[in-house]
């Protein structure tokens, strides 16, 4: 017999030695199933207007921020052109 023989022999005696496993079902291990629920902050109607203004305020400065990148960009690429012209 080769080594290979007692390598198997090791391998089922060490298995037997492991406790056999215990299948659970899924309400074993996470308990009962709970119904999850949202729930959603009632707003009125002044923090609606809030809100709206925020966001009315970050459009304004958003396109100016793009605007303001266009233009440095135009400038840049005629500078360039002028410079290796």
């Amino acid at each position: 017999m080769g080594f290979g023989f007692h390598g198997k022999i090791a391998d089922k005696f060490n298995r037997s030695l492991l406790p056999k496993r215990k299948f659970r079902t899924k309400e074993e291990v996470y308990g009962r199933k709970n119904v999850t629920r949202l729930h959603f902050k009632k707003s009125t109607f002044k923090d609606i207007l809030k809100i709206k203004r925020k966001i009315a305020v970050y459009k304004k400065e958003s396109l100016a921020i793009s605007l303001l990148a266009l233009l440095v960009t135009i400038l840049l690429i005629l500078v360039m052109y002028f410079l290796l012209r």
